[in-house]
């Protein structure tokens, strides 16, 4: 028999955040005969774990942000005490990292969640009257996520979602299967903004998020929540973070990892809106080459007032020949847009010879289709001291280099290119660097100029372009 919870204007409230919410009523009145009260900002996570009932609804549906907002609860209660309850015989895998604590903290988190809620419990999970139950899984690093494919569940809780990369996460998905026709299975990830698999789940889940083109999955940053039954010190430790883990762990930046190439890069101050371009601003364009590997070309201007540069447009191809890029960059270049300069990977300029043995180069097959390339500046080291240089604020307090937001492989290289762990000063080069190594040659000709202490820094061109208005 379901426990009575006595009417009060505690109760009232809750019932109706939760009707506002979307969440269902008899998912409502689960949580409150089960005593859970749900922190206000979890609600539209409860309430999409039930649009996953839905045809078309979402099959992912992820909490994520800082630490200490009470993620594991709030997906144990989803699970526990309305998905198990309404739903004889499921079969749940709460997947968790294995860690010294790691028990005894999932054994608490039980206690609490489950204290009005029938159910037995022991080292391999929780078991409900119905025949539902929530299976414990663990692992110390990815390679042991292999012991559970080929197993078939309901659904699953993954937390630590991003110490697992995208490609170990959709074999997980694989064992998502169901013979229930009351039931579609589902997975809820919960994770904080750190670890191997943060570039796949930012492109999975933040990106489609940030865009608004969700699909399969839902995505709710849980790093604005304030968890009022954590203990003050617990806070107060957070606050001493600093660098890339404490805008990760304190403040949940999905921009921010420990080892990150470009720590001031920060998607919500980089990344912008398109708008038209004056007809007066100076536009030039860049290209890294490339054929089995994808070949980028980005197009960049100036404000001259500001002197900001924006990336306003990209292309990203592998696969196409020389004359089949070119093409393709014309193709996008607006006849009456004046291109004032095209830098290139200096790759370009290296000779080839043909059947006929007739000496050429990229940049031959280019100019033929009519661009002149221009050699790009292709030192590692510099290169990204330039992009440093011009992601730092101007005197306005923006970024110096702002990029629209219709250039996706430059802005997901930005964010997720780690540093070189041989040489802190460079990138990592087994990441794939297209677009960035584009944006260096685009950014050939800045100089920063080394002005008086008393004097801010400010960047200049070089003589090559003198005229140009570059």
């Amino acid at each position: 028999m379901a426990t009575v919870i006595p009417a009060s204007p505690e109760i009232e409230r809750m019932a109706i955040a939760m009707r506002d919410a979307g969440i269902p009523a008899d998912q409502a009145s689960r949580f409150i005969q089960a005593g859970y009260v749900p922190l206000e900002g979890m609600l539209p996570f409860h309430a999409d774990a039930r649009k996953a009932d839905l045809p078309g609804g979402p099959e992912w549906v992820a909490l994520g942000g800082k630490r200490g907002p009470g993620k594991s609860h709030t997906a144990m209660a989803q699970v526990g005490i309305d998905d198990c309850q309404r739903v004889p015989d499921l079969k749940f895998l709460f997947l968790r990292k294995i860690q010294k604590s790691a028990k005894e903290s999932l054994s608490d988190v039980i206690m609490r969640v489950f204290s009005f809620t029938p159910h037995s419990s022991n080292n391999d999970g929780v078991f409900f009257p119905n025949g539902s139950r929530i299976l414990i899984g663990g692992y110390k690093d990815e390679r042991d996520i292999d012991k559970y494919l080929g197993i078939e569940y309901d659904g699953m809780v993954i937390e630590e979602c991003t110490q697992i990369t995208g490609q170990r996460l959709q074999k997980l998905r694989g064992s998502l299967r169901t013979s229930k026709r009351n039931w579609r299975p589902r997975i809820y990830p919960t994770t904080n903004a750190d670890g191997v698999g943060l570039g796949d789940f930012k492109k999975m889940f933040i990106v489609p998020a940030r865009n608004k083109t969700e699909t399969n999955t839902r995505f709710h940053d849980v790093s604005h929540i304030y968890n009022p039954f954590l203990n003050p010190e617990y806070n107060q430790w957070l606050d001493t973070l600093t660098g890339p883990l404490g805008k990760a762990w304190r403040q949940g930046d999905w921009d921010a990892f420990a080892g990150m190439a470009f720590p001031q890069w920060n998607n919500e101050r980089h990344v912008v809106k398109p708008f038209d371009i004056p007809d007066y601003w100076v536009k030039w364009r860049a290209t890294d080459w490339g054929y089995a590997s994808p070949f980028c070309t980005l197009w960049l201007t100036r404000d001259p007032d500001t002197r900001r540069i924006y990336v306003y447009r990209e292309l990203y191809q592998k696969q196409l020949t020389d004359r089949q890029q070119a093409r393709a960059i014309l193709e996008l270049t607006p006849p009456n847009e004046s291109i004032k300069m095209h830098y290139a990977d200096p790759n370009s300029f290296w000779t080839s010879r043909n059947k006929e043995s007739v000496v050429y180069t990229s940049a031959d097959e280019y100019k033929a289709e009519g661009i002149l390339l221009t050699k790009g500046d292709d030192n590692r080291i510099m290169g990204k001291r330039k992009v440093d240089n011009v992601l730092a604020d101007l005197p306005d307090g923006l970024p110096g280099l702002q990029i629209f937001d219709t250039c996706p492989h430059l802005t997901d290289q930005m964010g997720n290119l780690a540093s070189d762990p041989n040489n802190p000063e460079d990138v990592d080069t087994d990441a794939e660097d297209h677009a960035f190594d584009t944006l260096k040659y685009g950014l050939t000709n800045e100089r920063r100029v080394e002005q008086p202490a008393t004097a801010s820094p400010k960047i200049v061109f070089s003589n090559p372009l003198a005229g140009t208005g570059l």
